[in-house]
């Protein structure tokens, strides 16, 4: 079974979490393109009447696609459940980075206002500490890449800046802002780190998630999944 497989049945087990009414923020990436897809067929089974809020234009235009009703962000009340994906999740506390796909500011918003976030990930996304396995993104003002850069070398951080694969230059983020990806090895405490680079003039966003997954779905290999809940 490889990664397709495993985001499968993870996220088939995350939409047990669905009730009809619901309004639901949507993260962003493969796992939760693959959860909304499976979640259509239920809402046509059921005929559930449930509204989405998504977090970047990628999902905006699949929802739109699967005629998936939307709503913008209104502060009116919390959404009910967000289902999101992670590049990485600490197994204890599930504190995340995310990123990967350059919608991590609006991901936070959605997440922050969510009564419940739930992760959908394959196992390769389990990290004992953060950090491991890769980068800290950081959406960042294009007038202040150099000045960012600079600073989170001081802070022991290797940065890189972002590019994106068929196109020339640098990833332009859905808020018209660049991506860093920031080195930093193994976290020992990712939340003062999130504190410190947040309080640098030209972030606007950091990828460190933390206290906000409530449960996590983690499919296996075999076809099982785990669901982990903070602590």
């Amino acid at each position: 079974m490889g990664y397709e497989e495993a985001v499968k049945a993870a996220s088939s087990r995350a939409l047990e979490l669905i009730e009809d009414g619901f309004v639901i923020g949507l993260g962003s990436g493969r796992a939760v393109a693959q959860a909304i897809t499976m979640l259509k067929e239920r809402i046509d089974r059921e005929n559930l009447n449930l509204t989405f809020v998504p977090s970047s234009y990628q999902v905006e235009f699949l929802s739109r696609q699967l005629g998936l009703k939307l709503k913008h962000m209104d502060g009116g009340r919390p959404l009910d459940v967000t289902l999101d994906g992670a590049d990485q999740v600490e197994m204890r506390t599930l504190n995340m980075i995310k990123g990967g796909g350059g919608a991590l500011a609006r991901e936070k918003v959605v997440d922050s206002n969510s009564r419940k976030v739930a992760i959908i990930i394959s196992e390769d996304k389990l990290v004992r500490r953060l950090g491991e396995v890769g980068p800290v993104p950081v959406e960042v003002l294009p007038f202040a890449v150099d000045v960012v850069m600079h600073i989170t070398k001081r802070m022991g951080g290797r940065p890189t800046l972002r590019h994106g694969a068929g196109k020339v230059g640098p990833v332009i983020t859905d808020n018209g802002n660049m991506i860093l990806d920031v080195d930093f090895g193994p976290i020992d405490d990712p939340s003062a780190l999130e504190r410190k680079i947040r309080m640098v003039p030209g972030v606007v966003e950091v990828g460190l998630f933390i206290g906000i997954a409530d449960l996590a779905y983690v499919g296996r290999a075999d076809g099982t999944v785990d669901v982990l809940r903070r602590e």
